[in-house]
């Protein structure tokens, strides 16, 4: 068959498929308007059958209906996402346009931030754990060698003009300038959400870390970068709490520490009438303003079981 031969009709309603690369599943054309913006992870897209696309399709419409409520009142940045937060409403989109999977707070199982793999943030029913970075002193030890390197490169470029001075039509090849080699303290930041959700099962992104200028490396002008992309990063770990655990505690853990040491401290230091909060949350249950599960989670999170 030619690329201009007759083509069958639409799988889900029979119209004209057009275009030279039309969609398929289960080697059935799709037309564009049925095929639509579909936002699902490759393994699950590349597996449907056209019974699942069909469901898929009637999920996305339901789906798109939380666009009526999303009021985005944070937008964090990460990578090359702009997220939108609806704290009020509890609902997260990884697009500002909402024109992807709209997910519901209650839908977010846990997410971790890491610098390489040393987690940074981790947020989950029991709180955002928030883990001491070692970048900052990390870079702050490698001041010694950038010196160093300065200094090679200035004594180089010196010893250059000389030799130009003496020499001015020199036709030998030139001597390579010292390069700056020195690694960076971590390399990428990692985002991890899992989610409880009939499609998607986790979301996973990278973003590059603060580097040094190779023309004028600096620790001080490294910290810098680093402190306003670690502000981003914290946002988006808080917008994410807001929506997914709202009221659930921070709880800072040093580079020594763990998460339930951390916890017991806090808990320690801050006793907690637990009967008292769980009526709170019950008026909460009864209002409609949390779901029985998040109920059920924070009940026993405050009993301790």
């Amino acid at each position: 068959m030619g690329l201009f031969s007759k083509k069958d009709p639409c799988a889900i309603c029979g119209g004209k498929v057009s275009g030279l690369f039309p969609r398929k599943i289960e080697k059935q054309l799709i037309c564009k308007e049925c095929y639509g913006v579909v936002d699902l992870p490759a393994s699950v897209e590349n597996g449907m059958t056209l019974t699942d696309f069909k469901a898929y399709r009637a999920f996305r419409e339901e789906n798109q209906l939380l666009k009526e409520d999303f009021r985005v009142n944070e937008h964090p940045h990460f990578a090359f996402y702009e997220f939108a937060i609806d704290t009020e409403h509890r609902l997260f989109c990884t697009t500002l346009q909402l024109d992807k999977t709209i997910f519901k707070g209650e839908q977010i199982k846990s997410f971790v931030i890491r610098e390489d793999t040393k987690p940074l943030f981790e947020g989950g029913p029991d709180g955002l754990i928030r883990h001491a970075s070692m970048v900052p002193q990390t870079a702050r030890a490698l001041g010694p060698q950038i010196a160093q390197y300065k200094m090679q490169r200035e004594m180089f470029r010196a010893m250059e003009r000389q030799a130009d001075l003496q020499d001015p039509e020199r036709k030998n090849p030139r001597p390579v300038e010292p390069r700056f080699d020195i690694p960076e303290p971590f390399g990428k930041y990692y985002l991890e959400i899992r989610f409880e959700h009939p499609y998607w099962k986790e979301f996973k992104e990278d973003e590059s870390g603060p580097t040094f200028s190779t023309w004028d490396p600096d620790v001080a002008s490294y910290l810098r970068d680093y402190d306003n992309q670690f502000q981003k990063i914290e946002q988006l770990a808080r917008a994410l709490m807001a929506v997914a655990f709202p009221g659930a505690p921070e709880i800072n853990v040093d580079e020594c520490g763990t998460g339930a040491q951390a916890a017991t401290r806090a808990a320690s230091a801050a006793p907690v009438d637990a009967v008292a909060e769980i009526k709170k949350y019950k008026e909460l249950l009864d209002q409609d303003l949390i779901t029985e599960e998040e109920f059920t989670a924070k009940k026993r999170q405050l009993l301790g079981i």
